[in-house]
């Protein structure tokens, strides 16, 4: 049986004046936020490809998180330890507003959903601000220092760091769960449905936590530290990808899970993968590599040997003019800004 075609057509390409180091899009998809490691914060219109320079956080940014429920706010973590608040829709360039200082470097910017709250980490802390700046809560000093973090959902965040992980519920409840987790992890991702979250870790190994039942699992193997995991927007499938391999390792999460059965493995990429992602609330997967391509899939389920076979091969390959370092979704997953470390970003349109 042939798959529905699906192919990336790019609709703007630009260079920015600065290396991205992170992107997020706008709510409503109409725009990206893009963080320049050199500390550049610009904003790009999709209607226009244009970028409009917001303002500079030096001596470089981090991350950025775009306020879910809002298309006015931005928030940034930098290296001179600052988390940063933004006027998005500002016509001219700024600082921001700093709403927390010190000599570590945040990590895990993320804002709750529904944008309410902001959540970052500082060494064993996880700190959380109101929509305004306002501090809410801290959840202070935790077994191990924190470089992942999520929300669950708009009163529970996931924390990990080293060997350990944690459960945190805002007031009233106000509670730490530690979840037991081996390894540094690199990446941590929660499934859709919240119920399962993974880490990929520095020992190539990937750890899952089945939130409710507090099971916990683990697939290894992996050559070199796992750098990228994404979960399907049904939360059946979680793709990863690990740093001394070219190969995208699929698990299926249906039936009874992914303990014992052989994962999908997909191969098209010549070189190390440097970012994958799921569409949001679908089925397509985009992955790019220092081989200089961007690759998009359809994982999908089946038994029978086509159908594996069919799974396995790319819906569409395309060369690019470097490596990849970052791949974003827009919110309605029609859209795919990739980024390269020269400064060249490219917004794709998905036809089919």
């Amino acid at each position: 049986m042939n798959r529905p075609a699906a192919t990336l057509l790019v609709r703007h390409a630009l260079e920015l004046d600065d290396y991205p180091v992170d992107c997020a899009w706008s709510p409503d998809g109409r725009e990206l936020a893009v963080a320049g490691g050199a500390g550049s914060l610009q904003r790009v219109s999709l209607a226009t490809g244009t970028a409009l320079r917001l303002g500079s956080h030096d001596p470089g940014l981090l991350a950025v998180s775009w306020q879910t429920g809002s298309q006015q706010q931005l928030a940034t973590t930098g290296q001179d330890g600052s988390v940063r608040l933004w006027d998005a829709g500002a016509s001219t360039p700024g600082e921001g507003r700093a709403i927390h200082r010190g000599m570590a470097w945040p990590l895990g910017l993320a804002f709750a959903p529904g944008g309410k709250a902001l959540a970052v980490a500082v060494k064993k802390d996880v700190l959380v601000f109101g929509a305004a700046g306002e501090p809410l809560h801290r959840f202070a000093d935790q077994t191990c220092n924190l470089t992942q973090l999520l929300w669950r959902n708009d009163r529970e965040l996931v924390a990990a760091g080293n060997a350990a992980a944690f459960l945190l519920q805002l007031p009233p409840r106000q509670t730490t769960t530690q979840l037991a987790f081996e390894g540094a992890p690199m990446t941590l991702s929660l499934s859709p449905d919240a119920r399962i979250v993974a880490a990929g870790t520095q020992d190539g190994t990937v750890y899952f936590r089945y939130l409710a039942s507090q099971k916990k699992s683990r697939m290894s193997g992996y050559e070199g530290k796992v750098t990228q995991t994404s979960w399907s927007g049904n939360s059946r499938y979680l793709a990863t990808a690990a740093s001394g391999a070219n190969v995208i390792i699929v698990w299926d999460f249906g039936g009874k899970g992914p303990e014992g059965s052989r994962p999908l493995q997909l191969e098209s990429h010549g070189d190390r993968i440097e970012s994958l992602a799921f569409q949001p609330g679908g089925n397509l997967l985009a992955s790019g590599g220092r081989d200089w391509r961007l690759v998009l899939w359809r994982p999908g389920p089946g038994k029978a040997a086509a159908a594996q076979a069919s799974a396995q091969q790319p819906l569409d390959v395309q060369l690019l003019a470097g490596p990849v370092s970052l791949l974003r979704w827009s919110p309605d997953g029609r859209h795919l800004a990739v980024a390269q470390a020269s400064g060249l970003l490219q917004l794709f349109e998905l036809r089919g």
